[in-house]
């Protein structure tokens, strides 16, 4: 067992991208956007400049940090009411804290989000370290965020598991030597993802069983 875990938030978590995809679809309709094929997989788990430039690319005549900011507020004040916790997200907390697995969470969003929504679910208490998108220069995929975080809990990245929904996430935790592993969300892994992570599992009780019986 490795002895850091880093955790993702939006879509790994809590199921809190399919609140970010009706806030995408949303302010699309407000601004007369037509939303292009494949726009979802390759914004999601892209922050920062990054997240800029993925809009832009799909849509060029697009204003992309007013839309991206629009989605953001629309999530965030959804998030206030709603915010369901993915299976198994206590059992493998509880599984780490009892085998005295340092946890760190990483994630692109604000970290007076992400502190709210850990503090709303009861999970707060669990993670020693928080790194969040405000807080680094680069955004997924590159793996600042997770390179962060392994040096904030004191260990080695290829001693960390990191958990990730998102291909960018993916892309990042495997760039930074983490032993990477996908819990897909909204978008199943293709060829890529499947070659990139070390593991794919459908939940993450998936993943406890996975640990206990020694595939990763």
């Amino acid at each position: 067992m490795k002895k850091g875990a880093i955790f993702d938030q939006d879509g790994l978590m809590f199921d809190t991208e399919a609140i970010y995809m009706e806030g995408w679809i949303a302010v699309a309709e407000e601004l007369g956007i037509v939303i292009p094929e494949g726009y979802f997989a390759g914004v999601r788990g892209a922050s920062g400049e990054n997240l800029i430039k993925a809009v832009n690319r799909f849509l060029p005549d697009v204003d992309a940090k007013d839309y991206i900011d629009r989605v953001f507020d629309y999530a965030h004040t959804a998030q206030d009411t709603r915010l369901p916790e993915k299976p198994g997200l206590h059992e493998i907390l509880s599984f780490f804290k009892s085998n005295g697995v340092k946890m760190a969470v990483a994630s692109s969003t604000k970290r007076s989000r992400v502190e709210k929504n850990l503090k709303k679910s009861g999970i707060d208490q669990y993670f020693e370290v928080l790194v969040t998108g405000d807080e680094v220069t680069e955004g997924k995929p590159d793996p600042e965020i997770f390179l962060t975080a392994a040096a904030k809990i004191g260990l080695d990245p290829t001693d960390c598991y990191v958990f990730e929904d998102s291909y960018n996430g993916v892309r990042a935790g495997h760039r930074a030597g983490c032993c990477t592993v996908m819990v897909p969300d909204l978008i199943g892994p293709d060829e890529e993802m499947l070659q990139t992570a070390d593991l794919c599992c459908k939940d993450l009780l998936e993943v406890v069983d996975s640990i206990k019986t020694g595939k990763i």
